[in-house]
């Protein structure tokens, strides 16, 4: 495994601690599936627990994650699990552009989003701790690009650890988010397929919309443009399969091994 080079203004301790609530955040999932009591490390007090439903007829409310304040540090994290039905993958797939105040974003993940978007506001300010920390891994990961976006909106200050996200919106929204959020970190195994979509471009050649088979398989109108937010921190990790490359427990691997390389 390629090292993380941690580039200045990187906190890694911040973004260890969002990791391992991600992985938390998938335990509150799996423990919803089969009805087991679950909770969060006692050292941070619950705000909200966020919940959504996905795309498709039989789609129902799932838990997507929560908002924790570190009882020490006072820190609170505004954390997202990624895919894990077939559902969540419905949303991956609703790639349209819809509205978004900072320009067009990916429908399937706006459509989450909305839904726990009040609860996000309501907690954060509820909090009111000294930093907040947006974060998310995978389909997670453009949900917590969507919450940092709105949490600044909505005249909010918050940072974003993001962890193998695709990419949530348009270069317009890319562009007004890296205006608007100084502090946004989106760390990237380059053996992450995830990462690459949706298409950065689904045009063919230079001036030309989309056509012929792609066009048909992606079903998209033409010009529609997708681009990452927030600055790449990346590092290579190639574990056999397109899963073993993008599960969180890659990501947090090599955040692990960056803390011991520094201690």
């Amino acid at each position: 495994m390629a090292k993380i080079i941690i580039p200045p203004g990187f906190d890694l301790a911040i973004a260890l601690e969002a990791a391992e609530l991600i992985v938390q955040a998938y335990a509150q999932f799996d423990a919803s599936k089969t009805g087991a009591k679950w909770g969060l490390p006692a050292e941070y007090l619950s705000h909200a627990l966020l919940s959504a439903r996905a795309e498709g007829l039989l789609a129902k409310p799932e838990p997507f994650g929560f908002v924790a304040q570190n009882k020490t540090s006072g820190n609170v994290f505004v954390t997202f699990r990624g895919t894990d039905t077939l559902e969540d993958w419905l949303s991956n797939v609703t790639i349209r552009h819809t509205n978004h105040p900072w320009g067009p974003v990916e429908e399937g993940f706006w459509n989450l989003y909305q839904q726990c978007q009040e609860n996000v506001r309501a907690a954060v300010k509820a909090a009111a701790g000294p930093q907040v920390i947006v974060t998310g891994h995978s389909l997670g990961g453009a949900l917590a690009t969507l919450a940092t976006a709105d949490l600044a909106d909505s005249g909010l200050t918050a940072k974003m650890y993001n962890f193998a996200s695709p990419r949530a919106g348009s270069p317009a929204f890319a562009e007004r988010f890296n205006q608007q959020v100084p502090v946004a970190w989106r760390t990237v195994n380059t053996e992450d397929l995830v990462t690459t979509v949706p298409l950065s471009t689904p045009s063919l050649e230079p001036g030309k919309s989309a056509h012929g088979l792609l066009g048909v398989l992606i079903g998209v109108a033409p010009k529609l443009d997708f681009e990452h937010a927030g600055t790449p921190v990346s590092f290579t990790s190639f574990n056999g399969s397109i899963t073993a490359n993008h599960q969180m427990d890659t990501y947090l691997a090599a955040l692990s091994a960056a803390k011991a390389a520094v201690v």
